[in-house]
């Protein structure tokens, strides 16, 4: 029944485009073009340039469609296939860590029946498959730190990397990996923070001494974004007041710690309004029938999600996804709220898996009341 709901919710989407943009058919967006000159300059042998780099997954997929002569169409039902695939691992993560099928079947429905994640899957954009990829690699790091076979990590490391490559937003989960890795190591705990932070200094290091990684994060200007306090992209209005500091470079990236060291206060301040927009779904400009939409499918889940992470927050596996929503929304944090909502549907799935183990335990303890009362 899930997965029938999910095809008709596509279905009505490219039929009448009522769950998204209003028109019917495939769906293009700002970032398309980008996506699809990059697949053609790949099959006639030409470089990417300039932040095609970045989505190289992502242009891959759609050039090897082309390359066997795929309508665009096609790039859809891959989409629509990863998300029931990454949906069914939702469903497993959910079973490990409550032994019940009623979180994964709780997990599952929300993930794949909610409109406002489905609507992207009709979109050549990279949202769609990046948040199944987010979900993908999860479940591998889960199930590798579980079994700790070497065929588990195998082929856990080609999901990661697939990941990174489909968009830049990954590349947090290199760092959140590896800490990861080295915290389940049977080492003693001073050795593995030692460890740890040299992955992060290692890796801070990397983003800014290679240069295609220092290009790659300066063109999104997020210093330039920190100093003019721009908390939801493209929209001015939104902004807050920022101290200007003369001595910060806004063209290059490591001159925001300086900043941040500098102005603490307000640099956490917009952080934190970068991530609340994120986390909330909805923007001030949204008419208030959207408003009470989204909110409808968010609240009760973050309500479960509590519940279900008070109730499982000694587990090792919850510390995990919640590592993985910890990555996410800082990387939120030092960049900017997406004006469509697109950042938010990444890390939504894991609330979402909580919100499977809140309701299983709700029910539980409901059912235990009833037993008693009789």
């Amino acid at each position: 029944m899930i997965i029938l709901r999910f095809l008709w919710l596509n279905y009505s989407n490219y039929q009448t485009g009522d769950i998204s943009n209003g028109i019917p058919g495939i769906k293009h967006w700002l970032d398309t073009d980008r996506y699809t000159w990059g697949a053609e300059k790949l099959l006639i042998g030409k470089h990417l340039i300039g932040r095609q780099i970045q989505f190289i997954g992502y242009i891959l997929v759609i050039a090897f469609t082309k390359l066997l002569g795929l309508p665009i169409g096609s790039v859809v039902i891959i989409q629509m296939g990863f998300a029931i695939l990454s949906a069914f691992a939702l469903y497993d993560i959910a079973i490990r860590i409550s032994k019940s099928k009623i979180a994964g079947v709780t997990a599952m429905a929300l993930y794949l029946c909610n409109p406002f994640i489905v609507s992207w899957h009709m979109y050549i954009l990279t949202e769609s498959l990046y948040t199944s990829f987010v979900i993908l690699s999860l479940w591998c790091l889960i199930k590798s730190l579980h079994t700790k076979k070497l065929k588990d990590f195998a082929y856990s490391i080609p999901v990661l990397i697939m990941t990174m490559l489909i968009r830049p937003n990954g590349w947090i989960l290199l760092p959140v990996w590896l800490i990861l890795l080295i915290s389940s190591l049977p080492k003693q705990s001073k050795w593995k923070f030692i460890f740890s932070g040299a992955v992060v200094i290692t890796f801070v290091t990397s983003m800014a001494t290679f240069t295609l990684f220092e290009r790659s994060i300066q063109i999104t200007t997020p210093v330039n974004n920190l100093q003019q306090g721009i908390t939801v992209w493209g929209h001015e209005e939104l902004n807050l007041d920022m101290p200007q500091d003369k001595f910060v470079d806004n063209f290059t990236w490591t001159d925001g710690i300086r900043y941040v060291l500098f102005h603490p206060g307000p640099s956490v301040k917009l952080a934190s309004y970068r991530m609340g927009y994120t986390l909330i779904h909805i923007r001030p400009y949204h008419s208030t029938k959207y408003k009470l939409r989204v909110l409808s499918w968010v609240l009760p889940a973050y309500i479960l999600s509590f519940i279900g992470l008070f109730a499982y927050r000694k587990d090792k596996k919850t510390l995990i996804a919640i590592a993985y929503i910890l990555a996410h929304l800082f990387v939120i944090a030092v960049s900017y709220a997406e004006h469509d909502s697109r950042f938010d549907i990444y890390i939504l799935p894991i609330f979402y898996l909580f919100a499977g183990l809140g309701a299983y335990k709700a029910l539980k303890y409901i059912k235990s009341k009833l037993l008693t009362s009789l």
